[in-house]
């Protein structure tokens, strides 16, 4: 394997990417909203709770819907990991709404510079395992 080679990453990894893209896709979202209505109603609605939920499902079917058809069942860590990877994706992305600079740690050291859904542009479905950018290296 030469140094431009990678190798694809794991579909546990794949999993946990997807989970983390679609967290982004939806706080992108919520951000929008959020300054919306607080534009509307002239108040700060301060930091979102996390909760169990992502995307509407419970741990185990939101694990499914990014273990896709990398066969059969999700695995436990997959169950326990994603919407943990959910939760970071869509914190990263309220942090990156102007009322909220300065608000939360992640708002400075997000790598990313925008609030892109993955898919180019395209909110994600269950399909949107084939958008999720592949890892960077770790730098050494």
């Amino acid at each position: 394997m030469t140094v431009h080679q990678q190798e694809s990453p794991s579909s546990y990894r794949r999993a946990l990417e997807t989970a983390h893209a679609l967290g982004r896709a939806d706080g992108c979202q919520a951000a929008d909203l959020e300054a919306d209505l607080e534009a509307d109603l002239a108040v700060d609605l301060g930091p979102a709770s996390v909760g169990p939920w992502c995307r509407g499902l419970d741990p185990e079917r939101f694990a499914a819907l990014v273990w896709g058809t990398a066969g059969g069942a999700a695995p436990a860590g997959v169950v326990l990991n994603a919407p943990l990877w959910y939760a970071q994706g869509f914190g990263e992305a309220l942090a990156r709404t102007p009322s909220r600079q300065g608000r939360h740690p992640a708002a400075s050291t997000h790598p990313s510079g925008s609030c892109t859904p993955p898919a180019r542009g395209r909110t994600p479905g269950p399909s949107a395992r084939n958008a999720v950018p592949r890892p960077r290296s770790e730098p050494t």
